[in-house]
């Protein structure tokens, strides 16, 4: 499994509501800090999008795609300047998969998903993203024109099953959104490297064997290129060294096997450490808590 498969997988992600609106002549809304991520689509009409903390209002318009990585309160509007309405006026109690409408429709659709992220790898994939992510041309909206739509058509059909046909689109939208983001932006962190030739490589070669006992010389091999010039061109792209990284994703890794109750011993023996101590060190340094102490949040959770 390539490197962003594995951090998503992790991530448990599940679809806590999708659904969407039409609305038509004046109108503004306000939606509250929230936890996870939301992605929409404007399949037909525009409107501004302005997100606490993040600057001037944006103009969406049809075919715009964006992810909402942060959490963040945010305003959707015909015309910012209006005062906006509380969210729950509207879509409390709506169905999921409803499309809703406001003044009667007609003016602009907007569709869309909100994700749940569970566990610490969610702020290593969303950490690094901005808190607009804004897909906006003819490739991106090719690419995600197909699921929309589908998306659209169940919610109106209200067919039986729609609403898992609709959160496994939702999911796939997700995952699309990210993979258009990495293609068309430059940015430090290992989700922007993965479409580096060699230091990607080198971020799936750590992910393939993390139990290997790797340096920089043996990774600089594995991705044809010299020591040096590899360990530059890693902490330039990623913002953190090979080894720094690979310590950084086995815990990760050993996160997930703590949660499932798996003994502290054969974790550390799997990730290569010759030693539970050598691992509780890592474990706690990196993480900021002891092994044991996240073993029993996930016991309590």
């Amino acid at each position: 499994m390539d490197p962003l498969s594995q951090v998503i997988s992790f991530l448990e992600l599940r679809n806590y509501r999708v659904g969407g609106f039409e609305a038509g002549g004046d109108w503004s809304i306000r939606f509250d800090p929230f936890k996870g991520v939301k992605c929409y689509a404007v399949t037909s009409g525009a409107c501004w999008l302005a997100v606490e903390g993040a600057g001037e209002p944006v103009l969406f318009q049809q075919g715009d795609y964006l992810l909402l990585p942060h959490g963040s309160a945010f305003r959707v509007a015909s015309d910012p300047a209006l005062p906006p309405e509380d969210w729950k006026r509207h879509f409390l109690g709506v169905r999921e998969g409803a499309l809703v409408k406001l003044n009667d429709g007609g003016g602009v659709t907007v569709l869309g998903g909100h994700f749940q992220l569970a566990g610490p790898q969610a702020e290593m994939l969303i950490g690094m993203l901005p808190p607009i992510v804004h897909l906006q041309s003819k490739t991106d909206r090719e690419n995600l024109r197909w699921a929309f739509d589908r998306m659209r058509q169940e919610m109106v059909d209200a067919k039986p099953g729609g609403v898992l046909i609709i959160q496994q689109l939702a999911t796939m939208i997700f995952v699309q959104a990210l993979r258009l983001y990495l293609d068309d932006s430059k940015g430090v962190g290992w989700l922007f490297a993965l479409s580096d030739k060699h230091v990607g490589a080198a971020i799936t070669a750590i992910h393939r064997e993390p139990a290997r006992r790797w340096t920089v010389a043996a990774l600089a091999l594995e991705v044809g290129m010299s020591r040096s010039g590899f360990a530059a061109r890693f902490g330039q792209l990623v913002g953190d060294g090979p080894i720094e990284y690979l310590t950084r994703w086995r815990m990760l890794l050993a996160g997930r096997s703590l949660s499932r109750g798996e003994p502290v011993g054969a974790i550390a023996r799997s990730l290569g450490y010759e030693s539970e101590s050598a691992f509780r060190t890592a474990y706690k340094r990196v993480m900021g808590s002891t092994p044991r102490h996240h073993a029993r949040l996930a016991a309590v959770g």
